[in-house]
């Protein structure tokens, strides 16, 4: 355990809010979740060590699915090719070119974070697990490239022709300018050096280049609800709890400049956080050995979608993905 400097202000000032514990697992351990005064960023200081958090990593974290490596299904090829720039639309009048663009709008919504096509373009995807998002991208013209920290993981993803790195970025030691977009999904949170890792996916990007990032939002509905039992504090796996400010200073202090935000609330984070506090008030047991009722709930995921709707247009999201451009 170390004490550290706030990674986006650099300050050293903090205000401590509460103690953590492991609420998935019940795993023991206590952290404390502090608050920078300047930035506001949310973050666990003192930060725990790596084999501190390797008992917090156990094989029940990680899902065990079968990799499934399969195409882009042939609605979402269509959207692409309509609306993202992937292989060639067919040519047609204008009227049915208009009709296209009418039937396939709903999947441009649904499909939304897509990442744009680049023709002969390089994309690398850190924590890319068993790479099978890079398995589709690879189909679909990219060069694919993957860090992965598991063996298990990389060795799969390798099997299908993707060349993954087994272990950090910064041991990767890719070549400057070498990537068109970087992608990195929930992963940021997880790094003890989000800061240092930026720099490095900074110098590795194309003049232009683009991240496609994705975290919990800090600044959400949710955590003003739910506070200490915001499923996705997820303490002490993720050691910053980010909000749109926080990544909007830190980005901007590395020259990389914000160009889309987009706010996702699924019933998922806001049932399991409302099942939190349920099971808080009967022994304070943890999500996967407790009571499930609530998160389990498929008529509750289904009522709690128009809210959860309405919070993301009032851009109060629990999660945020973001489209960032090296400047």
């Amino acid at each position: 355990m170390k004490n550290i400097a706030c990674e986006v202000c650099g300050s050293d000032q903090y205000k401590f809010l509460f103690k953590g514990w492991d609420r998935i697992f019940g795993i023991p351990g206590e952290f404390n979740l502090i608050q920078c005064e300047e930035c506001r960023l949310l973050f666990i200081n003192p930060q725990p060590g790596e084999e501190v958090l390797k008992k917090h990593y156990p094989k029940a974290y990680y899902t065990p699915r079968t990799s499934q490596y399969q195409e882009y299904s042939w609605l979402r090829k269509r959207a692409l090719e309509e609306y993202f720039g992937y292989g060639e639309c067919p040519h047609s009048s204008k009227v049915i070119s208009l009709f296209r663009k009418m039937v396939l709008w709903p999947l441009k919504v649904r499909y939304r974070n897509s990442i744009p096509f680049i023709p002969n373009g390089y994309v690398l995807d850190i924590g890319c697990s068993n790479g099978t998002e890079l398995y589709k991208l690879k189909k679909m013209g990219w060069e694919t490239y993957g860090v992965e920290m598991d063996e298990e993981a990389s060795k799969r993803a390798r099997s299908k022709g993707i060349s993954v790195f087994t272990g950090g970025l910064l041991e990767a030691n890719f070549p400057d300018q070498f990537f068109d977009v970087v992608r990195m999904s929930f992963v940021l949170e997880h790094l003890p050096n989000p800061r240092e890792t930026l720099v490095e996916i900074k110098r590795i990007l194309k003049p232009r280049g683009r991240i496609f990032l994705s975290v919990q939002n800090a600044g959400s509905l949710h955590y003003w609800l739910f506070g200490e039992r915001w499923f996705s504090l997820d303490i002490p796996r993720h050691l910053f709890s980010f909000s749109v400010e926080t990544l909007r200073k830190l980005l901007s202090s590395l020259d990389l400049k914000i160009q889309i935000i987009r706010f996702d609330s699924g019933t998922r984070t806001f049932l399991a956080s409302l099942q939190y506090w349920v099971n808080d008030r009967h022994e304070g047991r943890a999500l996967i050995r407790g009571n499930q009722s609530i998160y389990g709930s498929h008529l509750l995921r289904y009522l709690f979608r128009p809210f959860c709707w309405f919070v993301d247009r009032i851009r109060l999201g629990d999660l945020i993905h973001l489209e960032i451009m090296k400047t």
